[in-house]
């Protein structure tokens, strides 16, 4: 993907043009690693994303609001705090500070300043810069003073990002090892090519120029650099299959101090025509096999299949984003909310085993109890007891000869109390266990519904609404590193009286005659749905005998059609566990007929009176938005 520094530069030009000294209305956050800043220009709502997402970290200006997270994080608090109303100074590319008197517009580093100006409390003009560092799974977003002097950071987990930290001095001399290729000479060009030439032949490894020149010179992707090779030996007249077009082919023209001159110049003379002339852009997205693969500024020759051209640089990342992922940010977070489906599973399986075991350690609980029994009855009588044994008839069973030890050291009431200590302590334990493991149990039940959950179709709130249940609903997930975040909204949603309550965001759908149907697609959302947004008169439906959603249809069942009830039974069939069987079986009542059981998973109901529908599993409804 060549989502590269001169790309990124060539974007930021046309977002310059466009909000340049506009001033920021709203700052929001989608999830945990992307900001919003909202700009209000000509009666029109625009929309400024930073993300620093691993997946695919990437600047996007667009005019489509998104979904924000109900609670804003700390440091989307922080950035309300400084840049709310402010306005949009300048927004360039940053090299290595030692740079001192060059054209600052030839940095091709993946690092982003927005340069902002507001007015503080007492009426003074503050200047503030904020860095959005593009570095892959490393990428980061920071606002510093007007001394650059780092005030918070996004991303604090980082052990590598030990330098972003609170009142230390923002620098990027520590980042990599990486130089300007637009201020480098022929001598410094030659030595990075011998010195990669060199580590390759150590490490028995094949001699690439391309990666070569992306690994030694900032925001030079592998992809344009290949490219600009190719450009190159077309235009010395060498015939070249672009197919065939690999490392042995560059090794055989491109292989002495004479003709890697020549290259050198090409490309930095080509690198400035794009970026310093006139040049005409025509963003464009690559497509193989009907999936967007690519995307750049202009056709790349390594391009093959479908390519769809678009009439700006912010209009092409925004579809391949859309297309490439329903939610880059949501693959991310919702990777990880199964990673910790995944360990909650792990540790209550545990417990199980644990309660498990202290049951089978109380399988004979009941025989302390008789021993005490009989010690205390038939114990008085010394002749019945021989080498610390009482021999006595079993009257609680049958009658039988049973032997039970006892200590001839203590008293009868003393062996009797032994009994019966054994017995109490035992019995406390099986009962604690016995509680304990049915709680577990109820807990991995409400694990199987969130994790039926997990595998439905869902947005950015859906995820957000999944991961506020765990972190209420299940203590063994208190030491889970990606759900603290969360725990720390809850906490700040505890102690704000605004803003207290949660967006549950139901679905809505509508059926072919216009009655309002509804989907809670987790069990937050089933639980406020049907207790608190629905009537008690309306449909409730839920497939039978299985995990899903629960839906409502906004009538009593005796005045609908059959195709309204078809179409809202084939929504709780689709968004069920029973989703991809070719029939289901769906249950239907009334609201008013369902009750609640206390202790229970958010959402969990029982009811006795339904009637029921066999249904394909599919969306037949579109989605109101």
């Amino acid at each position: 993907m060549a989502y590269d520094g001169i790309f990124i530069k060539a974007q930021i030009n046309e977002i310059k043009n466009i909000i340049l000294n506009e001033h920021i209305s709203k700052i929001t956050e989608k999830s945990h690693k992307e900001i919003c800043f909202h700009i209000r220009k000509n009666n029109q709502n625009l929309v400024l994303t930073l993300s620093a997402n691993p997946n695919f970290p990437y600047i996007l200006l667009s005019n489509n609001q998104s979904e924000n997270l109900s609670v804003p994080p700390a440091f989307c608090m922080l950035l309300r705090k400084y840049l709310n109303g402010s306005l949009i100074k300048n927004i360039t590319q940053i090299g290595k500070n030692f740079r001192v008197k060059v054209d600052k517009a030839k940095y091709l580093e993946r690092i982003v300043k927005f340069e902002f100006e507001n007015i503080d409390e007492c009426g003074d003009i503050k200047t503030y810069f904020l860095y959005f560092e593009i570095m892959g799974k490393y990428s980061n977003i920071l606002i510093t003073d007007s001394d650059n002097i780092i005030v918070d950071v996004l991303i604090k987990s980082n052990n590598l990002n030990a330098r972003l930290m609170p009142k230390l001095k923002y620098s990027i001399k520590e980042i990599e090892n990486k130089n300007e290729i637009l201020f480098e000479n022929l001598d410094g060009f030659l030595s990075n090519i011998n010195e990669t030439m060199s580590l390759s032949s150590i490490n028995d490894e094949k001699y690439d120029l391309s990666n070569a020149i992306s690994s030694k010179y900032a925001g030079l992707s592998k992809q344009f650099v290949m490219n600009e090779i190719l450009n190159y030996l077309v235009q010395t007249r060498k015939k070249i299959n672009v197919e065939n077009f690999n490392y042995e082919i560059i090794n055989k023209y491109i292989k002495d101090k004479d003709s890697y001159e020549k290259f050198f110049n090409h490309i930095k003379l080509s690198i400035e025509n794009i970026l310093f002339s006139d040049f005409k852009y025509s963003p464009v997205i690559n497509y193989k096999n009907n999936k967007p693969s690519d995307f750049y500024l202009f056709k790349l020759n390594s391009y093959e299949g479908e390519i769809k051209h678009f009439d700006s640089i912010n209009a092409c990342i925004e579809t391949y984003i859309n297309e490439k992922y329903t939610d880059i940010n949501d693959t991310s977070e919702k990777k990880a909310i199964e990673s910790t489906v995944k360990s909650l599973y792990t540790k209550l399986n545990k417990k199980i085993d644990i309660y498990k075991k202290d049951l089978a350690k109380c399988a004979d609980i009941d025989t302390y109890k008789n021993y005490g029994e009989l010690v205390s009855a038939f114990g008085y009588n010394l002749s019945d007891i021989k080498d610390g044994i009482l021999t006595c008839k079993d009257y609680n069973h049958n009658d039988e000869i049973v032997q039970i030890p006892v200590d001839e050291s203590l008293t009868v009431a003393k062996n009797v109390e032994r009994y019966y200590d054994k017995y109490n302590k035992l019995k406390r334990t099986k009962d604690n266990a016995e509680k304990l493991l049915n709680e577990t149990l109820d807990k991995l039940e409400h694990l199987n519904t969130i994790s039926n959950s997990l595998s439905m179709p869902l947005d950015k709130n859906d995820l957000y609404m999944i991961k506020e249940e765990i972190v209420k609903y299940f203590d063994e997930a208190g030491k889970i590193q990606s759900l603290k975040k969360q725990k720390q909204d809850n906490n700040k949603r505890k102690n704000t009286k605004k803003n207290n309550k949660l967006n549950y965001n139901i679905h809505h759908f509508k059926s072919s005659d216009g009655i309002d149907i509804y989907v809670g697609k987790n069990n937050l959302q089933n639980e406020y749905l049907t207790f608190t947004l629905a009537n008690s008169n309306d449909t409730w439906l839920h497939i039978k005998d299985a995990t899903g959603s629960h839906v409502i249809i906004k009538k009593p069942y005796d005045e609908l059609d059959d195709k309204t009830l078809i179409e809202a039974a084939s929504l709780a069939a689709y968004f069920s566990e029973k989703r991809n069987e070719t029939k289901a079986t769906v249950d239907y009542t009334l609201r008013k007929d369902l009750k609640k059981v206390k202790g229970k998973a958010p959402g969990f109901c029982i009811y006795h009176k339904n009637y029921s529908i066999n249904v394909k599993p599919e969306i037949l409804v579109k989605e109101v938005s």
